[in-house]
């Protein structure tokens, strides 16, 4: 199964500019994956990296809530688009998760924030048109210049919707089929992310 593709951090030489990008919230839970094709349906189910396993069995319930609340909108939205595959990438989250923690009786949700068809990423502008409204998609905080003052600001948490983790840029490039990406986290996140972890997991955790 297709794996998302890693995001650089905006800070230091990893940074570049985007214009135009399009900036989606990043909801702070664990990134899930599942697959479908015309003729298995929806046939596996997986975490960032790997399969699903008893390694974390939180997540185990992901699956069934997916069957319940995105399968059947998701293969609506597949045939008519006449593709033969599918890769969703969501986030399993809850109102108290924080870096892949999720708490007992804290009601969770799945939000989408992309996808592959026929094994190749959609860009955004496609992916809203398909997608928003029909399933909960990452929410879309605008068309913006992805540039260190963007950053920063969200970082102090100042731009509107805002999610408590940050933020994700991607805009498709001219002429291929190349989508650029980048995150930046917010300060509050950051700290939350320490104090529960501490030095060592918790800026692995930043880093990822």
């Amino acid at each position: 199964m297709k794996e998302y593709p890693s995001i650089p951090g905006s800070k230091g030489q990893q940074f570049r500019e985007i214009p135009n990008a399009r900036v989606f919230g990043k909801l702070d839970g664990s990134s899930m994956r599942s697959q479908w094709n015309r003729t298995k349906g929806w046939f596996k189910h997986g975490r960032r990296s790997g399969l699903l396993d008893d390694s974390n069995p939180v997540l185990l319930v992901a699956p069934k809530l997916f069957e319940e609340r995105l399968a059947e909108p998701l293969a609506r939205i597949a045939y008519a688009a006449r593709w033969q595959s599918l890769v969703v990438f969501y986030e399993f989250w809850g109102k108290e998760s924080v870096a892949g923690l999720h708490a007992d009786g804290d009601p969770k949700f799945l939000t989408i924030f992309d996808v592959a068809p026929n094994d190749a990423m959609l860009e955004p502008d496609l992916f809203r048109k398909l997608f928003e409204g029909k399933v909960e998609t990452a929410p879309y905080l605008g068309t913006r210049n992805w540039t260190r003052g963007l950053v920063e600001q969200i970082r102090l948490g100042q731009l509107e919707g805002l999610p408590f983790e940050g933020a994700v840029a991607k805009a498709a490039e001219r002429r291929s089929d190349v989508i650029v990406r980048a995150k930046a986290k917010t300060q509050r996140w950051i700290d939350r992310v320490m104090e529960i972890h501490g030095p060592e997991r918790g800026r692995s955790l930043i880093e990822s």
